[in-house]
């Protein structure tokens, strides 16, 4: 179905040992590094320092870690002009640093005050400006307190964090006009602690992980207007299935008002080329999805597969028919905007070339002096969309599906 999304999204944070969860509760885990491992673990830190090829004169803000390694060449030199300095880091052949003279003068005043900063925080050494904390007691009692959670297994959601924020805070006798306002501060705050975020897909990872790229197929519904503009009367549902790496476009399933559109001109759908349904409000219902399902069960028991179709909970998926070659596995509600695959660009990409084929229409119509240049029957409108399906490529849906982070 076209996305919908009630109630407002719920984002949870949940500590990364977790392996498996539920499909569809996508939550995120919050880990942090212990302080040991840290220390001995090898990681690079960031740095604003220019590649050989494309190193220029313009300045940029430099992080903690530019300045401690310009800081380390100042004091393995003690003897050297200031202006060597700054023309050997110009000319780096890893990586140059432009700065001035004056600059460099300015912060070997605050090279103590820099110093200091490297402890602030895990990800100091990455940091441009400095992470101001005005109560440090207060800023390190919720990053002790994730470690703990994360220690015991528990789940921790964004609310939770921002909760014992407020509590710590009440606890440390922060006055009102100092304390934290809002969840803003918790990307921030997750960035300066090394409080890593990783989407986390139970149940899709385990059930997914039994079936090959190429057997997983999601499934969903779209309005359309032929003519591409809502202010018309006329609207149609389709229907879109492909697998996950994009190997395999499913037929487009059309459903209209007319159970014998006049464009057809006395053929079948069938003899057009075109898998149609129709029923008086042209959406999809539980009898034409079975229908629709039964036809692709058919089709893979003949190729002797056996596949995964994903889909979203709407009532008119849920059909009785014992399916033999398909397992059905359901989006849970208000999900599917970020997890489905159609939902997140399939259906974008398909539309967006259809209007591109239906704009050139258009100018040839305009150039021929016809007077309704985006008149279009159901026909000439199915056999465009046909077209446009086609056209989308399969590193498109392969891009989507990668993009949900469902599989594992």
């Amino acid at each position: 179905m076209d996305p919908t999304v009630g109630g407002g999204k719920i984002v949870k944070f949940c500590i990364m040992h977790n392996a498996m969860g539920c499909m569809t509760d996508i939550h995120y885990d919050m880990s942090i590094l212990p302080a040991k491992k840290q220390k001995t673990a090898h990681k690079v830190s960031a740095t604003s320092a220019q590649p050989p090829v494309a190193q220029s004169t313009t300045r940029s803000n430099f992080t903690l870690s530019d300045w401690m390694t310009i800081f380390s060449y100042v004091n393995s030199h003690p003897t050297l002009p200031q202006n060597c300095i700054v023309e050997h880091f110009q000319t780096l052949k890893s990586g140059a640093l432009i700065f001035t003279q004056s600059t460099l003068c300015c912060k070997l005043r605050d090279w103590e005050a820099l110093e200091v900063r490297v402890h602030d925080n895990p990800n100091a050494l990455s940091l441009k400006c400095p992470h101001i904390v005005t109560r440090p007691d207060v800023e390190r009692a919720p990053v002790l307190w994730v470690q703990q959670m994360e220690n015991k297994g528990e789940t921790v959601s964004g609310l939770m964090l921002w909760e014992k924020q407020s509590r710590f805070e009440e606890e440390f006798n922060v006055p009102e006009n100092e304390r934290l306002p809002g969840d803003g501060w918790i990307a921030s705050f997750c960035k300066a602690y090394g409080i890593r975020e990783h989407k986390r897909h139970g149940e899709a990872g385990s059930i997914l992980a039994k079936f090959a790229p190429r057997d997983c197929f999601n499934f969903d519904e779209t309005g359309f207007f032929p003519s591409g503009k809502k202010k018309e009367k006329t609207r149609i549902t389709i229907g879109i299935a492909c697998n996950a790496d994009g190997s395999e476009k499913l037929e487009l399933f059309f459903i209209g008002k007319a159970q014998k559109p006049h464009c057809f001109k006395k053929k079948t759908p069938e003899q057009q080329g075109f898998y149609y349904c129709n029923n008086e409000t042209a959406w999809m219902t539980a009898v034409l999805f079975e229908k629709w399902v039964k036809t692709f069960d058919i089709k893979m028991k003949q190729q002797n597969r056996y596949v995964l179709l994903i889909i979203d909970n709407f009532s008119g998926h849920t059909i009785p028919y014992e399916l033999t070659n398909i397992q059905l596995k359901f989006f849970k509600p208000n999900l599917t905007p970020f997890i489905q695959p159609c939902d997140t660009g399939i259906i974008c990409c398909f539309k967006a070339i259809y209007c591109c084929k239906l704009s050139i229409c258009a100018i040839d119509l305009d150039e021929a002096g016809e007077p309704e240049i985006y008149t279009i029957n159901l026909l000439e409108a199915m056999l465009t969309a046909k077209s446009a399906w086609d056209a989308v490529l399969p590193e498109t849906i392969k891009h989507c599906w990668d993009h949900t982070q469902i599989q594992p």
